[in-house]
């Protein structure tokens, strides 16, 4: 299984046409989809564009839509030249999937987005990810580790749960080698799962060293009431700097069936992590196989009272249900039909950053 590449809008590779400005932390609380990567944004009010030269066979952009059905926001997006279509978002939420291209040939590629700013509004970029080829180097380079990658070991303790696992065992364990400087543990909230306030129910260890603890939900002891709505992309911990170089890390849930549960999303690893996951342990290792990522966050239907799909003409099926089929967008609006192609999107990006997942 191939893994992402993920470059935030702050890496100095990526080129910035026309009036941008950089942002850090003012939409991190922004809808349920969790802060931008890295709490970082590019925006612009006006008609701008930004490229960013790869390697590779499949590539995305992300961003952020900070209004309610806006009006003044448009955007193209375009690799080697070909435009190809751009998904459309009617409330404010970070994280979201603005285009994505796959089927590339094998080899170097641009990616251009041109954005159209009118009455007001922001353009906001988050990130480009992208499924390198073999020979790009990875060690200055941060990897997305999939729920499903094969790496990932997770005791019996841990059970399926979209977009990823879920334990209520107390001494539950998941650990995972990689090489790098950093990692970032990503987890998630669903209020049908237990909640309590408790802090510190659950600790990772770097290289067997003294266990950390950290809280299975944000800011747990400030919460007086079960959260409502699913919280996903939730950074639940992020290492110190560490030696370049072979880790292991080990985390433990040492809550109970009763206290809210340690979740599991994604991690991403700063500088060196292989590009392929390493051969598939047994059946019996893993708690069972969850549909594989289309790299980008998650992404919950019944947010969205409107999705628009735009580009140009085209017979590939963007998602399950959804094929776009002229260069006029195509408006999904909420009654059961659309909401059914809306439930297979989900499918399609939350079912994890899918089933096509050796086309990544």
């Amino acid at each position: 299984m191939s893994r992402w590449v993920v470059v935030d809008d702050a890496d100095s590779g990526i080129f910035y046409n026309g009036a941008w400005f950089a942002d850090r932390g003012t939409l991190d609380n922004l809808g349920n989809f969790g802060a931008p990567y890295l709490s970082t944004l590019h925006g612009t009010n006006s008609t701008a564009s930004l490229t960013y030269a790869f390697t590779g066979t499949r590539v995305l952009i992300t961003g952020t839509n900070q209004f309610v059905n806006p009006t003044g926001v448009s955007w193209q997006c375009s690799v080697d030249n070909q435009i190809f279509p751009s998904v459309t978002y009617s409330v404010p939420v970070n994280n979201l999937l603005l285009c994505e291209k796959d089927g590339l040939a094998d080899g170097p590629h641009v990616i251009t987005v041109n954005a159209t700013v009118s009455n007001q509004e922001t353009f906001w970029f988050d990130y480009v990810k992208y499924l390198p080829s073999p020979s790009v180097a990875l060690d200055q380079a941060a990897i997305s580790i999939d729920s499903t990658d094969s790496g990932l070991q997770f005791d019996s303790g841990w059970k399926q749960f979209s977009p990823g696992f879920e334990t209520t065992q107390t001494s539950s364990k998941l650990s995972f080698n990689f090489t790098g400087v950093s990692l970032i543990y990503y987890g998630f909230y669903d209020p049908s799962l237990p909640f309590d306030s408790s802090s510190h129910t659950a600790t990772y260890a770097i290289d067997g060293q003294t266990p950390i603890p950290f809280d299975a939900i944000i800011n747990a002891s400030s919460l007086t009431t079960k959260p409502t709505g699913v919280r996903y992309n939730q950074v639940l911990f992020e290492t110190a700097k560490l030696p370049a170089g072979p880790h292991t890390l080990e985390v433990e849930y040492l809550g109970t069936n009763a206290t809210t549960p340690l979740t599991f999303e994604f991690l991403v690893v700063q500088n060196g992590t292989s590009a392929s996951s390493p051969a598939p342990v047994s059946s019996s290792t893993l708690p069972g196989p969850v549909a594989s990522s289309s790299g980008v966050l998650p992404f919950t239907p019944t947010s969205f009272t409107t999705l628009t799909l735009s580009g140009t003409s085209s017979s590939t099926s963007l998602a399950p249900g959804v094929m776009q089929t002229s260069a006029a967008s195509t408006t999904y609006q909420s009654n059961n039909t659309s909401m059914l192609a809306l439930a297979s999107l989900a499918v399609f990006f939350l079912c994890r950053r899918n089933a096509r997942s050796n086309r990544y």
